[in-house]
């Protein structure tokens, strides 16, 4: 395919090399440690909060992979090893060694399976392989972490799902995760290499990874004859969203629904049907989706850089051709929440209030909260703040001197150190009051101007109007456009313009509430689950 990159021997050859074993010299990075450790279970590093590697990054071959220019974060440098490789009893369990699956095989189908065969007749014991399912178990101390996302990557090898119809299933902690078995089920990684696939990983498995140990098990379940490996597990707990470092396009029907697969994150092609993505360097893929149409897929190569930096390489240019016909639905991530991060949400909420929580979005204040209560102004702020870390790459600090008699939250002092928010007055937060509709676009659209224009103050707001005008395209006026405040107007008609946050039907926007009779049945109050919308339309927009 094109994505590959050639290699300077063809595996035929390589099969006639003697295989040397070479110890693996000192290869060592502050996100993923000792390349040589079979384990590693790092805190604080520039990628998340907590990184847990089990087995070692060498290719599956036991070389050095600083001698081979191997690097499988990149996706740059590649290395198409010898097999089967000898075993080393040392490699955690599941890693390094070729599976066939539990059903066995009814042929050998490729290279591994062929390997494999030779094992089970007793052929070749000196060689690594695995009885069974595929099984990985990450240990690691988890103490102190309140987990608010996290991502497994997976450096797999010579998964050929495409060319053998290999079904591939994954399960963590024995609870199904079709989420990452969808990416192995869509790409046909023909080794021997290995590339790094990575899944983000739904909050109801945040208890299982809270309990620190993960146990992540994958088996082919047809017995079709397709070998595989896994290098190494990676598992992020909180990570930063810069890590999202490559990027690829791509074309497929105007008006279609693209999903990265991994990730619950979608956007509509455009009307030319050409897409973009940010995504993890490695082998990554594409869903899209269109009523009359059925689904289709593509995957290749992301490597890291946003513009293909390195010589010889091309950013991805993904091609989904649909043909008309009755599509399957999509993977419904809500059923993989938790109410452990909400208890009550509309149905309309539940995949945005996921890929809130997928983005790391849904402040701790509303960990099971019921979604569809009104929204108050302390609960906003951390939702604002939330915003503002996504967006500008950077963690917000809380006032050193707190100016409020009313209130000593730490989100509130955050959103003010920043200068997204003020007091009611000089001296007063009213942090449970409750939000209307025109303050949380008033609100979200200073994290915007804070992030976007350079020495922008919320004391100084005016003299930036006319750099924030040429930001947007005003579109045409509400109906109940009398009824916005004109201090909230230009923030009303950006977020608008933006598609972030809509209108209430019959081109109304409902700002705030102006009779008596509106104030008491809540009148164009802000719920949680709106304000956790819109944070994500934001992000996603926006950033």
């Amino acid at each position: 395919m094109t994505y590959k990159r050639t290699f300077a021997v063809i595996i035929a050859a390589l099969m006639l090399i003697p295989f040397i074993s070479l110890a693996a010299s000192a290869v060592e990075d502050g996100n993923n440690d000792d390349w040589a450790a079979k384990t590693a279970v790092v805190h604080g590093t520039d990628e998340a909060e907590l990184m847990v590697r089990t087995g070692d990054i060498d290719a599956l071959s036991g070389e050095d992979p600083n001698d081979l220019g191997y690097n499988p974060f990149t996706a740059v440098d590649q290395y198409s090893h010898n097999y089967p490789w000898p075993k080393d009893d040392t490699d955690p369990a599941g890693t390094d060694r070729i599976f066939v699956g539990t059903h066995g095989l009814d042929e050998a189908r490729d290279g591994y399976s062929s390997n494999y065969v030779w094992y089970k007749n007793g052929d070749d014991s000196e060689n690594a392989y695995g009885d069974g399912a595929l099984e990985i178990t990450m240990e690691y101390d988890v103490s102190g972490i309140s987990v608010k996302n996290a991502l497994l990557q997976l450096c797999i090898d010579d998964f050929q799902a495409i060319s053998f119809d290999s079904v591939f299933t994954v399960k963590l902690n024995g609870k199904d995760a079709p989420f990452i078995a969808e990416l192995l089920n869509h790409v046909d990684q023909t080794g021997p290499t290995a590339y790094i696939v990575s899944a983000i990983i739904p909050s109801g498995f945040f208890t299982d990874i809270s309990s620190g140990r993960l146990v992540i098990t994958i088996d082919e379940s047809m017995g079709v004859g397709d070998g595989y490996s896994v290098d190494f597990a990676k598992l992020l707990v909180n990570y930063n969203s810069d890590i999202f470092t490559g990027s690829f396009r791509g074309k497929t029907e105007p008006g279609a629904t693209v999903r990265l697969l991994g990730t619950s994150t979608t956007v509509t092609a455009a009307a030319d049907g050409s897409f973009e993505f940010e995504a993890i360097p490695g082998l990554n893929a594409v869903r899209a989706s269109k009523d009359g149409y059925a689904e289709g897929y593509d995957f290749g190569i992301v490597i890291a850089g946003k513009a293909a930096p390195y010589e010889g390489y091309e950013v991805w240019e993904a091609r989904v051709n649909l043909s008309e016909g009755e599509g399957n639905a999509d993977i419904d991530f809500s059923q993989f929440g938790t109410t452990a991060a909400w208890s009550n949400a509309s149905g309309w909420a539940e995949a945005e209030l996921q890929e809130a929580a997928n983005l790391g979005l849904i402040p701790d204040c509303l960990n099971d909260a019921d979604m569809t209560k009104p929204i108050t102004r302390a609960e906003f702020a951390a939702v604002s703040v939330k915003v503002y870390e996504a967006l500008s790459g950077q963690k917000a600090a809380p006032a050193a001197v707190n100016p409020f008699t009313d209130t000593a939250d730490t989100e509130v002092l955050k959103a003010f150190e920043v200068g997204i928010t003020t007091g009611t007055s000089a001296t007063t937060f009213h942090p449970d009051r409750l939000l209307n509709r025109e303050q949380a676009a008033t609100m979200l659209t200073r994290v915007f101007k804070k992030v976007a224009i350079e020495g922008w103050e919320m004391s100084r707001d005016s003299d930036f109007n006319e750099i924030f005008n040429t930001m947007f395209e005003m579109p045409e006026p509400f109906a109940d456009d009398d009824r916005i405040s004109d201090w909230a107007k230009p923030s009303v008609y950006f977020m608008s313009a933006k598609g972030i946050i809509n209108g209430t039907g019959q081109n109304r926007f409902s700002p705030r509430a102006v009779t008596d009779a509106e104030v008491a049945i809540g009148y164009a109050q802000a719920t949680r689950e709106q304000a956790i919308a819109i944070a994500t339309r934001m992000v996603k927009n926006l950033k």
